[in-house]
């Protein structure tokens, strides 16, 4: 009999909580859990519970609740929308995982179990009793305090019906409370992304570059609060120090490249593909000598081809990590291209330029993060200069710049920015010179 486990509502006041302090410990465990449940949940849609066949998963699952209610004091797992919380912290699955999470929480509305409450340490029995509900000898939902005969005494599975309702009508009434909430999270995810840059370029510098396949996962919330949260992301890229000028220029260009592609049709994947590829694309520079990159003034021969070896370097970081696949020579590919100018630009007599000849066939991800890494450097600080207005800045890429990108994509980009810079600055203003970038 369960003693320790009940079906529950959800206190709905508290899933809004997207801000939730980031725990990679707790995200291990949450992990973990999803995954265990949907293994279970399958397999009993096959084997009777009490198969031999459950007693290895049931244990490795009631030792990861038990870890997380010593470590937390309790356990609410919640399916919202397409995601799973646990204790108000979104489960954040890699993509190989997404389709199995899907699966889940698919199963679980079909019994209207929303989510699971424990608040003391869970026995084999009381979770053999809950995946009692799944199995497809099981026709009916599960009440709040589990099935006829199998009843769950102190753990509590919060009704989806319910669950739903209450959603929806937090959604009518209080949306300005939604978006504050996001906007929080949304924060949280750019504050640890800039920990996570500074921290890997301190080690280019040291010649041992970090690991980067953990900020896939980063990138990949990037993607997803991206999705709803377009305006608060670019809002965030206006956050600078110029002091951190490539840590904070890393980040924002892969944001700007993520909102970029979203606006160009690309897909998730290949949206996460972009940002990962954008958020490492100018890593090479921090091998640079500090004082020749803030240098005012023109640089001499040697230091350009000093500069010009940064794509290199950035490169050579990827090639130092462990194996090498197709997505490995793609970052590689693209890492170098975004540097190269789309075409050559045909003047006329008064330096005006009337047409661009393409030079060679660039990749869409290499057109995409120029763009992006141009217009990020320009509405920066920097010691030679100070940073460009907007329309100053686009003005000068649709002008002067504008062989260096592919003009279709400009277009496009401009429009994303909300800004029409044509219209801005005056003839003889737009024939202004420009400084270092």
């Amino acid at each position: 009999m369960a003693e320790n486990l009940k079906i529950t509502q959800s206190q709905g006041e508290d899933i809004n909580e997207f801000a939730r302090a980031y725990s990679e410990k707790l995200q291990t465990l949450a992990r973990g859990l999803v995954s265990g449940l949907y293994m279970l949940i399958r397999s009993v849609k096959m084997y009777d519970p009490e198969n031999a066949v459950f007693q290895k998963p049931l244990g490795q699952l009631q030792e990861l609740i038990n870890q997380v209610i010593s470590k937390e004091g309790r356990l609410e797992l919640v399916g919202v929308k397409d995601s799973f919380y646990l204790n108000n912290m979104l489960v954040k699955v890699d993509l190989n995982s997404i389709e199995n999470q899907r699966y889940l929480l698919g199963e679980m509305r079909a019994k209207d179990v929303g989510g699971i409450t424990l608040t003391k340490p869970v026995t084999m029995p009381e979770l053999k009793n809950f995946i009692w509900i799944f199995s497809k000898e099981q026709t009916e939902a599960a009440e709040e305090d589990g099935l006829a005969g199998r009843k769950l005494l102190n753990i509590k599975v919060a009704r989806f019906s319910k669950l739903k309702e209450k959603l929806n009508k937090d959604d009518l009434e209080n949306p300005d409370e939604q978006k504050v909430d996001r906007k929080k999270y949304a924060l949280t995810v750019y504050a640890r992304a800039v920990f996570f840059i500074k921290k890997y370029l301190e080690s280019v510098r040291e010649g041992k570059p970090l690991n980067t396949s953990k900020a896939m996962r980063l990138v990949q919330d990037f993607v997803d609060i991206s999705m709803d949260q377009k305006t608060h992301f670019l809002g965030m890229t206006t956050m600078k120090r110029e002091e951190d000028y490539l840590v904070y220029h890393q980040v924002n260009v892969c944001l700007t490249s993520i909102v970029f592609g979203m606006e160009l049709g690309l897909t998730k994947p290949q949206l996460r593909d972009l940002g990962y590829i954008a958020l490492f694309h100018d890593a090479g520079m921090v091998t640079i000598p500090e004082d020749l990159s803030t240098k005012r003034g023109a640089l001499r021969p040697e230091e350009k081809t000093l500069i010009q070896k940064a794509p290199l370097m950035s490169v050579r970081n990827i090639l130092m990590e462990k194996g090498f696949s197709r997505s490995t020579l793609l970052r590689v590919v693209t890492t170098f291209e975004h540097k190269a100018d789309f075409g050559t630009a045909v003047r006329d007599s008064h330096g005006n330029i009337q047409m661009i000849i393409p030079k060679t066939n660039l990749g869409v991800y290499a057109k995409i993060i120029a763009i992006c890494d141009t217009y990020d450097a320009l509405t920066s600080n920097r010691p030679f200069r100070d940073a460009y207005g907007p329309e100053v800045a686009l003005m000068l890429m649709w002008t002067e710049m504008r062989h260096k990108f592919d003009p279709e994509l400009l277009q496009v980009f401009m429009r994303v920015m909300a800004i029409q810079p044509v219209k801005i600055l005056s003839k003889r203003q737009q024939n202004l010179s420009l400084g270092g970038v």
